[in-house]
This record gives structure tokens, sequence and C-alpha cells, in this order.
């Protein structure tokens, strides 16, 4: 039988945090596997008693981007999700994504003179709420260098309580049709850790996939668990990603 979905972690020192994350996803109604990929770190894969995962250790720290592609190379479901180390499922969050993007059609498959724009998504992307049930404001306008000088790309007018179309949500869990990926590629190394998700996102802009926020699924996020730990490289590569960013689309 063929895998309906690929989820793909990327831990580098949330030990336990991912293996909670792992206890949450049991339980899908359909085949899946779990590729989780080590940057290095605190796992082992003692640790992993889920016959649905793909364990890859790696040598050294290759950040998020790299190792998603990694993670990509090996994937052999029909959706592909991306999931940070640092959230938990809930309420049948991951088969509601499943379930929205089953009522789409793959883009080979779309008709031009099809009126119903929901069955024109590829991408899907949850509401992440926090501890407390609060939600988090995920999603934002492409940036621009006026735009984040002025903090106007975090559609603060929105409160993320609604489903609809958006142009770039966090990839903290996104769902992804795997032919998409096929065609058009993951993340750009070149941003090893912030702003890979922008530049894919641009990307899918640019061809026309577009992407969908639904509110009925919810993700909590334990925001930053990693990233944290980095210290002063996390504000290098921030700024870095940034202006390269910025200079990869012509901004500058």
């Amino acid at each position: 039988m063929k895998i309906k979905l690929s989820i793909i972690i990327v831990n580098w020192n949330t030990k336990d945090t991912v293996l909670n994350l792992i206890k949450s996803i049991k339980g899908l109604p359909f085949l899946y596997e779990i590729i989780l990929i080590d940057n290095n770190s605190d796992l082992k894969s003692s640790y992993l008693e889920d016959p649905h995962i793909k364990f890859i250790k790696n040598d050294q720290n290759i950040y998020f981007a790299k190792a998603m592609n990694q993670g990509v190379k090996k994937a052999r479901g029909e959706y592909i999700m991306l999931l940070g180390s640092d959230t938990e499922i809930i309420d049948h969050a991951i088969e509601k994504l499943v379930n929205f993007l089953d009522e789409c059609l793959d883009p080979k498959d779309l008709d031009p003179k099809d009126l119903n724009p929901k069955r024109n998504y590829q991408i899907v992307a949850p509401q992440l709420i926090n501890k407390d049930h609060s939600i988090q404001k995920s999603c934002r306008k492409f940036p621009s260098f006026y735009n984040i000088l002025f903090n106007d790309y975090k559609l603060k007018n929105w409160d993320h309580r609604d489903s609809r179309e958006v142009d770039q949500p966090q990839a903290t869990c996104i769902l992804i049709r795997s032919s998409v990926i096929a065609q058009y590629g993951l993340f750009d190394e070149r941003f090893p850790l912030y702003f890979n998700d922008v530049d894919f996102f641009r990307k899918m802009k640019k061809n026309n996939i577009k992407t969908y926020y639904l509110n009925t699924a919810k993700v909590l996020h334990l925001y930053g668990e990693s990233t944290k730990k980095l210290g002063v490289r996390r504000k290098i590569l921030l700024y870095k990603g940034y202006l390269q960013y910025l200079l990869k689309w012509g901004i500058l």
C-alpha cells in the first residue's frame, strides 16, 4: 500500500520535546512514516520505539534547511509534512490537514474553468497555539525592506481566528503535496535557518501554488525551543538570512 504521509522532523537539542511530539502523532488512520533527523545533538536511536520512524543521525549540525531537504529525499508519502521539534499534535490536527488536501486536486488535474477555489490549494498550514491555547500570529506578508522596517509584515490587524489563503505561514507545521516538491524543490540551502520558509513560499507564489491557513487544525507550538540555544549565532543567522532574501529577490 502507498504511504499517505511522510512527516519530517529535525532535532537539535530538543530531546524531551521531540519525544513528546512523537507520542502525540500516534494513531493516524492511514499509512505514514516519520523521518527524524538529528543534527549531531542529544537524540539516540535507542530512545525511539515507534516502528514508523526512520532515524537519521548527522555528524554535525547542518541546520534546518539542509536537514529538511535530506528528509525529503527519503520521503515516500503522497503528502509531506514539515514539523518543528517544538510542537505537539492535538485534536486530530494532522487528519484535518490531510483531509483538506484530499479535497483539493493535484495541479496536473486542475481544470482552469473550475470555479471552486478551495480545490486549488496544494499547501496547508494549521493554527499554531501557545500552552495557554492563545493563538500565535503565525502568517506573514512577504517581507520587503520597508514593511520590515515599519513592522508592517506581521498582519497585525488579523487575529488568525478565521481560515483564509495566505502568502507565508511559518514552516513550524506545513503540509505539502509531494508532487509540488518534486517539481519545484523545497528549501534553498543558502538560507540555513532563517528565511528559508519565506523564500520557499515566495517561490510557490511565483509558480501559482496556493497556500491555505486552516483554523480548525490546531498545533501546540513551544516557540524557539531549539533556536534559543544558539545564543548570538541566532541573530547572525537571522540578519544574514534577511539580507540574502532581499538580494535574491531583487528587493535591495
